[in-house]
């Protein structure tokens, strides 16, 4: 029986699917039933802890924003998942965050609603308590439970952009836009109640919110796990769908038993930057089926996949146009609106969102070129990094590249190119360079050269999803190349 868009998933899933597996997480397995039940008291919980405001607040569902500042857990998809129900807006931030980043946001979100982990750094922040040991106490079997109806195009969810130019904007979705973008990712990506998906991306960033409800929706299992992204972890979880960063592909393909005969995965989704050939190519050789994917926190996550190629297809239910080289979105998973001046902004279902990424269409697949924002001017040449990148990454040694642009009195301005190699030893670095600078003579015109090699910079913060421009500034500053 399908999912009805005007239910709530987790209730109706308690439902019809009552004793499969919701979610395992640290040696404990919880049914939909089960989780059914914890929803039922945490919202007696929190709405108690609403009512006190009573008094000073107004306290309709539109107007709570509940931030949570955590990192992923039991508690935080607890939470992401009531709030759907409730018709709340859930608003995960990164617990990495300084308090400054923090304040900056909670500005913006203007709520007396803030939930913090125990172990945060950031309790100052904390408005709400929440006792989850008291979630166990009351119990409802599933035969006594009935549908509950929510309203799909209700907002459900604030998640900030990341930031990567300007100040990150704070995107509004609805359950439908998330509802079509599950629906639309199993054309190329089946999920059914029998499979089990890692949630190996935060909760704070939409490719994480993605796969909570991909899976829910699906009757599937999610799998929390606070251990490091390992082959036992895969093999004794069973996971048969992942979702991967480059940095955390590069850290599996290390083991010799990361193999499609070795663990029973049966999809990996990749995403938030450029993977190297190398890479697939090893993917590919160890068995395993793969997914590149084109997406943004405004299209709800995935807008084109790949199918173990580098041709992305558009999904269902999203529409893409290119005016002027670049790319517009929209579609039934495109935003609501965005939440400024203590205001929801809604945006036209109509209007297309212009993306700032360059690319070209072809009967369906998307050849996404760069950003609009990252091309600069050589002696007069149009240079788009994105370019010179792929050609790189074609190379068997490199591992990660990226180019900036760094001042030049002649030129105005010129190519530096960071690399990481797949064998990253710092001593033969300028050897390897010498390899990579020959290789790019035969397939680049002279222009498009780098003029500057420079090694990968050492990044602390490997929760981040996209490529930290802050840590290559520094480093060309500190070499007063900008």
């Amino acid at each position: 029986m399908e999912i009805l868009i005007n239910y709530c998933p987790v209730r109706w899933q308690a439902i019809h699917n009552n004793q499969a597996i919701a979610i395992a997480c640290e040696q404990r397995q919880i049914t939909y039933q089960h989780l059914d039940n914890l929803l039922i008291n945490l919202q007696k919980q929190l709405t108690v802890n609403v009512n006190k405001k009573e008094d000073r607040l107004e306290t309709n569902s539109s107007s709570i924003r509940l931030v949570c500042i955590a990192s992923n857990g039991l508690e935080l998809l607890l939470l992401q998942l009531l709030c759907i129900r409730l018709g709340w807006l859930f608003c995960p931030l990164n617990p990495r965050f300084t308090d400054a980043e923090i304040a900056q946001r909670l500005a913006i979100l203007s709520s007396d609603y803030c939930w913090v982990a125990d172990d945060s750094t950031h309790l100052h922040f904390k408005t709400v308590d929440i006792d989850f040991s008291l979630l166990e106490k009351e119990t409802i079997k599933g035969n006594e439970l009935s549908e509950i109806t929510i309203n799909p195009s209700h907002p459900c969810n604030i998640i900030f952009t990341s930031g990567s130019s300007g100040f990150p904007k704070a995107i509004i979705h609805h359950y439908e836009n998330h509802f079509f973008s599950a629906l639309g990712s199993q054309a190329l990506i089946p999920l059914n109640r029998y499979d089990h998906n890692l949630l190996s991306l935060p909760l704070f960033h939409i490719g994480g919110y993605a796969t909570v409800i991909r899976t829910i929706i699906a009757g599937a299992c999610i799998h929390l796990t606070s251990s490091a992204l390992n082959i036992l972890v895969l093999q004794q979880q069973k996971i048969t769908h992942l979702s991967l960063v480059s940095t955390q592909l590069i850290r599996l393909l290390s083991d010799p038993f990361f193999t499609a005969k070795k663990c029973p995965i049966k999809h990996i989704l990749l995403g938030g930057s450029t993977f190297s050939d190398s890479l697939l190519t090893s993917l590919t050789a160890r068995g395993f089926d793969y997914h590149l994917s084109y997406g943004c926190t405004e299209m709800a996550s995935q807008v084109a996949t790949s199918n173990n190629s580098s041709d992305l297809q558009v999904l269902p239910y999203r529409e893409v146009k290119i005016r002027n080289n670049e790319i517009y979105l929209r579609g039934k998973t495109r935003l609501y609106g965005y939440f400024q001046d203590n205001n929801i902004v809604v945006v036209d279902p109509k209007e297309w969102i212009q993306m700032g990424d360059t690319g070209k269409i072809t009967a369906n697949y998307l050849q996404v070129l760069g950003r609009k924002d990252r091309q600069f001017i050589s002696g007069g040449e149009n240079i788009q990094p994105e370019e010179i990148e792929r050609i790189c990454l074609q190379h068997k040694s490199v591992e990660k590249v990226y180019i900036y642009p760094i001042e030049d009195q002649q030129y105005g301005q010129r190519i530096a190119i960071f690399i990481e190699f797949i064998e990253n030893e710092i001593t033969r670095f300028e050897q390897q360079a010498q390899i990579l600078k020959a290789y790019l003579e035969t397939q680049l015109t002279r222009f498009k050269q780098p003029n500057v090699y420079l090694a990968w910079p050492q990044i602390t913060n490997q929760q981040s999803l996209k490529v930290p421009k802050e840590a290559f500034i520094a480093q060309l500053k500190q070499q007063k190349l900008i």
